[in-house]
């Protein structure tokens, strides 16, 4: 593992853009490196890149446990990484559930981000093809679940149509309709909210 010194410079990348970002993951990028490195997790996936705000806590968690990341994004990333780094990071350009539809079976996910297409139907396959690849030591994070504004209400309109951003109940129903006998979660209520997803 690198030395405190290095863990502590990254901590404190993190703390900083907690306090004063305008992502609406900003908030949430010290929970992202604590939850991803705490896991000790050696296969990470991340669905949906962008720039790559996500990807730099849970590369940093990933590299801290001698982990890899898969990034995935339909659209290619402008994200550079350090030559350390780089050799616990790949960037994938695909449609993530064809991603999915590909992956080993015989190989678990320790951690799983999941920020992409928020449309009901697209994150319902995506949660039943993780599914077959979890364990309960795995940990799965989506984002986006609730609205923007200062009360926390879950996205839930279930009438919006499928092509829509939040389309058909979007990420909240596809959660909400998951078997409680097989899976829990709970939500943390800021920057659209970062939901916490566990196969018992």
């Amino acid at each position: 593992m690198p030395t405190t010194r290095k863990g502590m410079n990254i901590l404190n990348l993190f703390l900083k853009r907690c306090m004063g970002g305008t992502f609406s993951t900003d908030r949430h990028l010290f929970t992202l490196f604590a939850i991803a490195l705490a896991c000790k997790g050696k296969t990470y996936i991340e669905l949906g890149v962008k720039s790559g705000n996500t990807t730099r806590p849970i590369l940093a968690a990933a590299y801290l446990n001698d982990g890899y990341l898969t990034s995935v994004d339909i659209e290619a990333t402008s994200l550079e990484v350090s030559n350390a780094l780089a050799s616990h990071w790949q960037f994938v350009k695909s449609d993530s559930i064809t991603f999915l539809e590909r992956w080993d079976d015989s190989q678990m996910m320790d951690f799983v981000f999941v920020d992409d297409r928020h449309s009901y139907g697209h994150v319902k396959r995506e949660l039943e093809l993780i599914g077959d690849h979890v364990g309960p030591s795995s940990v799965i994070l989506l984002h986006d679940l609730m609205y923007e504004a200062h009360e926390p209400f879950y996205h839930s309109d279930a009438n919006l149509p499928e092509d829509d951003l939040y389309g058909a109940g979007g990420p909240y129903r596809a959660v909400a309709e998951l078997d409680t006998s097989i899976w829990e979660w709970a939500t943390l209520p800021w920057g659209h909210g970062l939901t916490l997803l566990r196969r018992k």
